[in-house]
């Protein structure tokens, strides 16, 4: 067995102190956007606003997101953005921000349902299919948000027929529209509500970016506000993951280190998965990436195992859909073994949080995950290691944990 990376130390992580030096008064100076067409829910009225100074400091205005057919002369359109398709936007800006070459995220609920970037030369049109089909029922009606200028063959397949009920985009939003292409849109959906954005480039994403002042606002109940820096990995580049993390029985100094490392594929796929759980999944979360395309995502569970247990039957469910295998949720997901393609098979999975127990590597090893990435940080990272080199699973480290309660 190689010689591992020592990183049992990192559970000191959990228990230490990290204080900012913020101050005992916070004043935040908002810049009103535009009015909404109302908040979250039809009687909510509602607004967005940019942070334009921070404690008497200027925040810089880093993107910009317009409405372009928020009111049509005719009568007839959803008279632009409500609050949900703002934050759905903006979402898959913070999952898009890290990829330069095309890729494509679709939202639903401010959690991301479907996504695929380009890795063998696809078109525009063929990543949103197959960020579509990766999860058909979630994605009907959700928000499809491309990093690229969309072209007509991109705005027809918005509008492909599959089965009786044909597709339907609620909002989309992209950098730019090549020309022509919003008149065909709003000549085949009168409904739809469309975004354009810039500064997709400028929004931080790695340590050691400039932050250009930003701050993370948590609104709770009882009239109070969590402050906190933004988010930002250090996870730049597959070659920062820890392919062979170790940890030492304090008491025996036994060793444990993860035996297999990952391969190119697994290790480009473990990159996206980290950084789509990084800005899209909600914690607990789990994220399922192979080749490029989002296979499954486990988002929102109390325990861990949980999410895992979500993961897999929401992608076993999306592929019976995608090859016509009736599934009944109250007999399970017996008809997967029917499927041609079995999803999870050489897929990666990230997770947001540390493994408590080996119970979720068991059930990932038996769905056919061949790699994981997670922070590490467990009294029982020892049994998880096990559990990995008992299935040859490749197990890396990124000893940073990327929670994120919306």
């Amino acid at each position: 067995m190689s010689r591992g990376t020592d990183i049992s130390q990192f559970q000191r992580k959990y228990r230490e102190r990290n204080e900012g030096d913020f101050p005992s008064t916070y004043v935040i100076s908002l810049q009103r956007e535009w009015n909404l067409k109302y908040g979250e829910n039809p009687h909510q009225q509602g607004a967005i606003y940019f942070l334009d100074t921070i404690n008497g400091q200027n925040a810089s205005r880093i993107s910009n997101i317009a409405n372009i057919n928020s009111i049509r002369s005719d009568g007839y359109g959803k008279g632009g953005l409500s609050l949900t398709n703002t934050m759905d936007i903006t979402r898959a800006m913070d999952s898009l921000k890290y990829f330069n070459v095309p890729a494509v995220a679709i939202m639903k609920h401010n959690i991301l349902s479907g996504f695929a970037k380009q890795t063998k030369r696809q078109s525009l049109a063929d990543l949103f299919r197959l960020a579509r089909d990766s999860d058909r029922r979630s994605n009907f009606g959700g928000t499809a948000v491309f990093n690229y200028t969309i072209d007509r063959e991109t705005a027809g397949a918005l509008y492909e027929l599959k089965g009786e009920t044909p597709f339907f985009v609620d909002v989309l939003a992209a950098p730019s529209y090549e020309g022509g292409v919003l008149s065909y849109i709003e000549n085949q959906s009168r409904n739809i509500r469309i975004a354009s954005f810039s500064g997709l480039e400028a929004i931080p994403k790695f340590i050691g970016d400039e932050t250009y002042g930003l701050v993370s606002v948590k609104e709770m109940p009882t009239g109070r506000i969590g402050i906190q820096d933004v988010y930002l990995t250090a996870i730049k580049t597959s070659e920062d993951l820890i392919t062979n993390p170790m940890v030492i029985n304090k008491k025996t100094k036994e060793k444990y280190i993860v035996a297999r490392d990952p391969t190119d594929q697994e290790k480009d796929d473990l990159l996206t998965a980290w950084w789509l759980n990084v800005a899209s999944a909600r914690s607990n979360g789990l994220v399922a990436v192979r080749n490029g395309i989002s296979v499954s995502i486990g988002a929102g569970q109390v325990e861990r195992v949980g999410a895992v247990e979500q993961m897999i039957v929401k992608g076993m469910q999306k592929a019976m859909d995608r090859e016509g295998i009736k599934y009944d949720p109250l007999y399970g997901i017996e008809g997967h073994k029917k499927l041609q393609d079995q999803p999870f098979k050489n897929a990666v999975c990230a997770s947001d949080g540390f493994f408590p127990f080996r119970d979720s590597i068991d059930l990932l090893a038996r769905a056919g995950i061949s790699a994981v990435v997670q922070p590490f940080g467990s009294i029982h990272d020892n049994q998880v290691i096990d559990a990995a080199n008992e299935y040859n699973i490749a197990m890396c480290a990124t000893l940073e944990r990327c929670f994120g309660h919306f």
